[in-house]
């Protein structure tokens, strides 16, 4: 029924609130699935690099992480060194299914891990390796290495780890037992020097520990070809 608006004499046709039907119906805005797809993928493409980046920064913060406790304990043995007076030895032992590998100071000097010994445990894919295995050797003891004629022969490649003398300097042991002793020359002559290398098996990344004649202990990160002092 048609109703006739007060003072206008206008006449409204049909129920209201009705749409006028002469104007068109406004259609639902939506994504189409080409759109979600194509938004799903940068989302997946986005989540893999932030993981990767992850997963990159944190098997360098644990290669990083290894190398300063590892210096701490060659730090610790030479404390002890002194303080005792007696040389101490730290040793590193491999890693064997959920065992990590771990490095100790060898505080009875009979190559065994004894309760009481100083130790750390290395971070999850990180290990000790041996000295043969590190990279540009030459070129890492050319920077620590104090200069001067055959300086480059000092450096401890037979022992079974670094060792400390009575005086808080690296030393050479000689033989095993209770008579053992540990020069501060090599057979050489030359003042000890020491180099642990370190490697993040996951990423491939070195670090390596170095001691000079003196006893400074110094931490050396390995990118593009060359080694960097971290300390």
């Amino acid at each position: 029924m048609a109703q006739v608006l007060p003072n206008t004499g206008l006449r409204l046709n049909g129920c209201r609130g009705k749409r006028n039907p002469g104007r068109p119906a406004v259609a639902a805005k939506g994504f189409s699935l080409l759109e979600l797809i194509a938004v799903i993928s940068i989302i997946m493409i986005l989540s893999a690099i932030t993981v990767e980046v992850v997963q990159r920064a944190t098997r360098t913060m644990r290669l990083q992480e290894a190398a300063v406790s590892y210096s701490n304990l060659l730090q610790q043995a030479r404390i002890r060194a002194v303080r005792d007076d007696k040389y101490y030895s730290v040793l590193t032992t491999a890693g064997a299914g959920n065992v990590p590998p771990t490095a100790f100071v060898d505080l009875a000097q009979n190559g065994v891990y004894a309760a009481g010994d100083p130790v750390m445990i290395f971070p999850v894919g990180v290990s000790p390796m041996p000295f043969a295995s590190g990279p540009n050797i030459v070129g890492l003891e050319a920077q620590f290495l104090p200069p001067g004629p055959g300086s480059l022969l000092t450096v401890n490649t037979t022992a079974a780890g670094p060792a400390f003398g009575t005086r808080g300097l690296p030393c050479t042991p000689t033989i095993a037992g209770p008579n053992a002793t540990c020069p501060n020359l090599s057979p050489a002559g030359l003042p000890t020097a020491y180099i642990s290398f370190m490697q993040n098996t996951q990423s491939g990344n070195w670090m390596a520990v170095t001691v000079t004649p003196a006893g400074r202990i110094r931490q050396w990160a390995y990118t593009g070809g060359n080694w960097t002092a971290q300390n």
